[in-house]
């Protein structure tokens, strides 16, 4: 809980400024050790801490191994199938069963329970057998609650629904077993779609399958339903009808197929169409799979509350926008659980002709590349790892502000640069951002900003902080705001305008703040020296209770004050009121000092 003086922990939106008396995050779950890849390990990946289930529906878990040796394995590149390794998996300190290496994917370790499990509270955890070498314990165990079947009304589908005509799907206050069968609309259906306070199982099945195949004029109301042990659903509303996905969870044992080199296997909601009605995605639990959403103008997708705000837990759980402009995207907990084995891992996508979104007060954790190819305003954001870059590509004139990026892992795989900039971004502007990647824990050995051809500008870069970088490792020419890594200089400037940045990175030594040339004139203003935040940071491991952010217990509103209380300038930090812009503006994504309107990180979002 976040806590204030007087009974009040939010500042006021024009004023910003610290939160007051911020409590830490809650111990409700083990925190999980970083995951070092020089190790043999092995860990959880689905389901989350604190999942609920239901009893005797089919259940799957998903694991996570590093084995040092594994390159020594036939057949000489990945996946690697090591005759002599094995991940088991136990219920409760039973083992329910032992898995070899998938030959066709990476890094997937699965097991299937048809039958399920039993009512009550379980714990899940894991050995793996890695090659050449002693069995090794899963990191952290894992705690889930199964509850009985809800007492509804059922239906039964004894084959498959379709929907035609203007006739109306209404699963309201049902419980709905589809016994393998699916639901599917006709050319030229009308019919509305609505699944209120249902709890829907058993559509379809594995294997790409759908669950629900819908097309209709008449729009689609999904709202307190839960999904588990089902298909897929993708729907598409064309017209003028509204789309709204209020209040329900798609739980992590629902028939999503993963493909650990390709995610256009995994979506588990698609959404699609040309409807001119209004788009709504708020308050729900997604444990699995991808939520995509083409050719849909004017989302909204979370708001300013965290009842609002969706939360994202999961294998390949991830929003991805196509062809979707003018999305609002705010309050969101979006943690694509990643650790490398899952190939092309993004985490916040934008595909072509989607722009003009906000992107605010989110909380986006793990992947490849957390954000690729944003478009619009990304403001207030906290960004936790990343497996390459934190932002992959732009679109021209997006804006990056009061963003804090920090990593709390070791490295994973091969670092590109904390931003990355590649394919004719143009007039971007990444101001007041706070980057702060581990220092000796991840080893971050690429540049802070990666503009990597002449084609690439950015209009404005200024009031960052860029913070534990190490010595940059196989670019030409060693600087933090760089080129191409085969560029040892520019012929021309790359930054438009630069200055009042601040670099705090004592293992960058060799390593110079600017590629000569790349910034237009000289930056003045900069800072050097220790920007001295309040908190003990970085933080590492990532302490927050993904647990208790999944039952809405600790929101994301909280997770935002918590870390805003440790990225706050300490009284005589040379970070404060000196920003370029003046009026109290402050260098990096966290004011102290004078009040500054813009200051609003982790001070907006309400409970």
């Amino acid at each position: 809980m976040v806590v204030g003086c007087g009974g009040s922990s939010k500042t006021s939106d024009d004023g910003g400024g610290p939160r007051p008396d911020v409590a830490p995050p809650p111990a409700d779950d083990p925190v999980e050790p970083v995951w070092d890849p020089g190790s043999n390990l092995a860990r959880v990946k689905s389901p989350g801490q604190r999942m609920h289930f239901t009893e005797g529906l089919p259940f799957r878990i998903l694991a996570d191994a590093n084995d040092k040796l594994a390159y020594e394995c036939p057949p000489g590149n990945p996946p690697y199938v090591c005759a002599d390794s094995n991940m088991e998996f136990f219920i409760d300190s039973v083992s329910v069963g032992v898995v070899p290496p998938n030959a066709d994917n990476m890094n997937l370790w699965e097991l299937r329970l048809p039958n399920g499990l039993t009512a009550g509270d379980h714990v899940i955890t894991v050995k793996f057998k890695p090659h050449k070498a002693n069995a090794v314990d899963g990191l952290v165990p894992i705690y889930i609650y199964v509850d009985p079947l809800p007492s509804k009304q059922v239906v039964e589908l004894s084959a498959d629904l379709v929907l035609s005509g203007a006739m109306e799907l209404d699963w309201t206050d049902v419980v709905v077993k589809g016994n393998g069968h699916s639901v599917r609309s006709s050319g030229g259906y009308s019919g509305r779609v609505v699944i209120k306070n249902a709890f829907v199982t058993g559509l379809a099945g594995f294997d790409n399958k759908i669950g629900i195949t819908v097309t209709t004029t008449g729009g689609v109301e999904i709202d307190g339903s839960t999904f588990e042990a089902t298909a897929p659903l993708k729907l598409t509303v064309n017209g003028s009808a509204p789309v709204s996905i209020l209040n329900s969870e798609l739980r992590s044992t629902n028939y999503v197929t993963y493909e650990s080199s390709d995610p256009n296997r995994s979506p588990i909601l698609e959404l699609s169409g040309s409807t001119s009605g209004a788009k709504v995605m708020k308050g729900n639990n997604i444990g699995a799979g991808i939520v995509k959403i083409t050719g849909m103008a004017g989302w909204q997708i979370g708001g300013l509350t965290d009842r609002e705000g969706n939360i994202f837990v999961g294998p390949r759980c991830v929003l991805e926008l196509d062809g979707s402009p003018n999305a609002v995207i705010q309050g969101n907990y979006l943690h694509h659980d990643y650790y490398g084995g899952f190939s092309q891992g993004f985490n916040l996508m934008f595909g072509d002709n989607t722009n003009g979104a906000l992107a605010e007060h989110n909380v986006i954790r793990d992947a490849s590349w957390p954000l690729q190819n944003f478009g619009g305003e990304f403001r207030y954001n906290l960004m936790v790892n990343s497996g390459h870059d934190f932002i992959r590509s732009s679109q021209d004139n997006a804006r990056y502000h009061h963003n804090l990026f920090v990593h709390a892992q070791a490295p994973n795989s091969g670092f590109d640069g904390a931003v990355l900039f590649y394919g004719g971004e143009s007039g971007v502007v990444f101001d007041n951002n706070t980057v702060d990647v581990g220092g000796d824990v991840a080893d971050y050995d690429a540049p802070a900003l990666v503009l990597s051809a002449a084609n690439v500008s950015v209009a404005s870069l200024r009031n960052n902080v860029f913070a534990r970088f190490k010595n940059t490792v196989g670019w030409s020419t060693r600087a933090l705001v760089a080129g191409g890594d085969n560029e040892g200089s520019v012929a021309a400037p790359r930054v438009t305008s630069a200055g009042h940045n601040a670099w705090h990175n004592p293992g960058a030594t060799q390593t110079m703040n600017y590629l000569p040339g790349i910034v237009s004139g000289t930056p003045s203003g900069d800072v050097t020296t220790d920007p001295m935040f309040s908190g003990e940071v970085p933080e590492v491991p990532y302490k927050v209770p993904e647990g208790s952010v999944w039952l809405r217990k600790y929101g994301v509103s909280a997770v935002l004050a918590y870390y805003r209380s440790l990225y706050t300038p300490k009284v005589g930090s040379p970070l404060i009121d000196v920003g370029d812009g003046g009026n109290g503006l402050d260098i990096g994504a966290i004011g102290a000092g004078n009040a500054h309107p813009d200051d609003k990180f982790g001070s907006v979002l309400e409970p």
